[in-house]
């Protein structure tokens, strides 16, 4: 993926809802242009890190540029916690350069369905728990928008935006493999909420976190393929 996405020096990259900048920093090797998000405290930290040479305080619904300033930007997992989404697209489509590419990740209308307690519930045919546990689910993660491969076309064609390449990734049992662990994250929870860092010392989390490691990479490998996925990638233009 590093090659995927290597900076060249000549283009300007835009990355949106750029948290506390622990993706760019492991990511890249180069420095981004500019990391936008709308929390203060998430930003506060993505400084620490110098992944981005600048760092933007904001919604996404209107960036300090000129038209047309960014050859690149890419959105990983952050629109659908956007509850009002069409404003930011148009100022993303704004901002992107003719020849531009938007690298966006969404998740697809059966991604929260596929959570471990809500296909139990659906299991023992408790479909009106299961319902309000995904109500639960999307609340607690702030997620507003699952939708089907159609309706996030049409959101996107909407914004001005024409689609080149569409991918699915991300399946039913990793999925659930993904939810299944989240539990075990606790720790790097709570250090992020008192310290709003997920790590505190790196020897410590080695220890703490290879067990699980050991675990996802076994389970992971074995269901890699052979499902359709429950994120969907696009690839977009100007």
């Amino acid at each position: 993926m590093r090659s995927f996405l290597s900076k060249s020096s000549s283009l300007r990259y835009w990355i949106f809802g750029c948290g506390d900048g622990l993706f760019a920093h492991i990511l890249f090797d180069e420095r981004i242009d500019t990391g936008v998000e709308p929390n203060l405290k998430e930003l506060k930290r993505a400084k620490s890190f110098n992944a981005y040479r600048e760092l933007i305080n904001s919604s996404g619904e209107q960036i300090p540029k000129n038209d047309c300033f960014y050859n690149t930007i890419f959105a990983n997992s952050t629109l659908e916690h956007i509850r009002n989404l069409q404003p930011v697209l148009n100022e993303a489509y704004r901002l992107l350069a003719p020849g531009g590419k938007f690298y966006v990740t969404v998740p697809t209308n059966m991604f929260d369905k596929f959570t471990v307690m809500y296909q139990i519930l659906s299991f023992l045919r408790l479909k009106k728990f299961a319902e309000k546990y995904k109500k639960f689910f999307n609340k607690f993660w702030k997620q507003y928008h699952h939708y089907k491969k159609e309706d996030w076309e049409k959101i996107f064609i909407d914004a001005g935006f024409k689609i080149i390449e569409f991918r699915e990734y991300d399946s039913k049992i990793i999925c659930l493999i993904n939810d299944f662990l989240v539990p075990f994250a606790f720790l790097p929870f709570i250090t992020k909420r008192l310290l709003n860092r997920w790590i505190i010392s790196k020897r410590i989390r080695k220890v703490y976190i290879y067990p699980f490691y050991l675990l996802a990479r076994a389970l992971i490998g074995r269901y890699r393929n052979g499902q359709n996925g429950l994120i969907f990638f696009f690839l977009m233009k100007e």
